[in-house]
């Protein structure tokens, strides 16, 4: 399982030495997935004084943790009253707070182990248009804003001083957020595991997980690990090693479209502060720059289809809708990968059996999701209270027809965005 062509395996950080699982071993904790999540877990188990064993099927990094956009985006999709209604108020300040800290983590990981991943933090912007995008935005702004948080928000003309496009309507700036070279965080992030003590093993498909006495024994072609507890850290690529797990999310591929490097003068049009922008759209879109000044862009997949990296002509045509000055720029990379999405944006903290959890769900906001859930699962072996609720596990109802729903989703979303982009732009900031 190699990783795909794209930008993030082009510009990486040198993978550390992860050779897959031979013969049988032993660990407090075995670790299935070898992504954000589980190099998180692995690292800070380790730091906790437990061993563990990471088995990831491809290499660390290889599946969305190292295709995303690198975005280190602050919260969820939803506003903090939606949190605080979905938790109620015992449960609500811990949630809201373990989202706030979430970019810090990245960074704070970034920091305290060395780790070479092109980080910048000059903030998260979101990007809007009609009733719709000013409804969103206001809300983040205001309760976010009671929270602590100092969030900017901007009109047309001030955003377009801020990003260097008049294309949008409205937008706001978080400082919490900034990107990051994704591949070479989970790098980075696999190399602090393994100088703490945790074991990695690259090409190693956990073929099934079986009770073996109090623990667990996990089984793998190259051989097989027995252990205290469990952690599944699978997310948009979870299959069927524990029996209905893969049905609490679905899996949507996500495009994206890098080109080569920009000239002066595009730079002095195109995100001239180097921010990640997402859209507030529907069905949205997301860009930046890279370390090399490549526009980087990403967005929903066709509507059929999961195969990776198919089409981003469709991205390519955004692009310089937003950015005119993109006309004529070389493209030079294309590739896919999944995010796992929930009914209502959340993710979800499972435990599946004595001993054995599970975090997944982040809805396209895995780097600083994964990193934070890497975290909550540590508690959760060592016993202790956790931010977000341990659930049983629960399915999507009709799983089996998720793609019908998303592609109905992404067709009226996209309708219901034209008709957004069509408004007067609504007065704000």
């Amino acid at each position: 399982m190699n990783l795909p062509d794209s930008l993030w395996a082009a510009s990486a950080a040198p993978a550390a030495d992860t050779p897959p699982l031979a013969g049988k071993q032993g660990a407090d904790v075995a670790i299935v997935g070898g992504g954000f999540t589980g190099l998180s877990a692995a690292l800070h188990l380790a730091e906790a004084g437990k061993s563990a064993i990471v088995m990831e099927a491809g290499e660390p990094g290889w599946g969305a943790s190292g295709r995303n956009g690198g975005q280190v985006n602050p919260g969820w999709r939803i506003a903090p009253s939606e949190i605080a209604a979905k938790y109620g108020g015992n449960r609500a300040p811990a949630v809201l707070d373990m989202l706030d800290r979430a970019p810090d983590l990245v960074f704070d990981l970034i920091g305290r182990h060395g780790i070479a991943c092109d980080h910048e933090r000059p903030g998260f912007v979101h990007a809007g248009f009609g009733r719709f995008g000013k409804a969103y935005l206001e809300a983040w702004v205001k309760e976010w804003g009671e929270l602590g948080v100092t969030v900017e928000r901007y009109d047309r003309a001030g955003l377009e001083a801020l990003i260097g496009t008049g294309f949008y309507h409205l937008g706001m700036r978080d400082p919490r957020g900034g990107h990051l070279q994704p591949l070479s965080y989970a790098r980075g992030l696999a190399r602090a595991a393994i100088a703490k003590g945790a074991a990695i093993h690259g090409k190693t498909r956990v073929r099934g997980v079986h009770r073996e006495g109090r623990g667990w024994r996990l089984a793998t072609d190259g051989g097989e690990v027995e252990a205290e507890h469990v952690l599944l850290c699978t997310n948009g690529y979870t299959d069927k090693v524990w029996p209905g797990l893969g049905k609490a999310v679905a899996p949507l591929t996500s495009f994206i479209a890098a080109t080569e490097p920009l000239d002066a003068e595009r730079l002095r049009q195109v995100l001239p502060g180097r921010h990640a922008v997402a859209e507030t759209r529907r069905a949205l879109h997301y860009f930046r720059l890279d370390r090399d000044n490549r526009f980087v862009i990403g967005g929903r997949g066709n509507f059929t289809n999961l195969n990776e990296p198919g089409s981003v002509e469709h991205l390519k045509r955004v692009a310089t809708r937003i950015y005119p000055a993109l006309e004529g720029v070389g493209w030079r990379y294309k590739w896919g990968g999944r995010a796992a999405l929930t009914p209502d944006h959340t993710p979800r903290l499972f435990k599946l059996a004595d001993r054995v959890h599970a975090g997944l769900g982040f809805n396209g906001r895995g780097v600083a999701m994964g990193s934070m859930f890497g975290v909550q699962l540590t508690r959760a072996v060592l016993g202790e209270e956790t931010d977000m609720p341990i659930e049983p596990i629960d399915v999507i109802p009709n799983h089996a027809f998720r793609q019908f729903g998303l592609t109905w989703f992404l067709v009226t979303g996209r309708l219901l965005d034209r008709g957004d982009a069509r408004e007067t732009p609504p007065a704000f900031g």
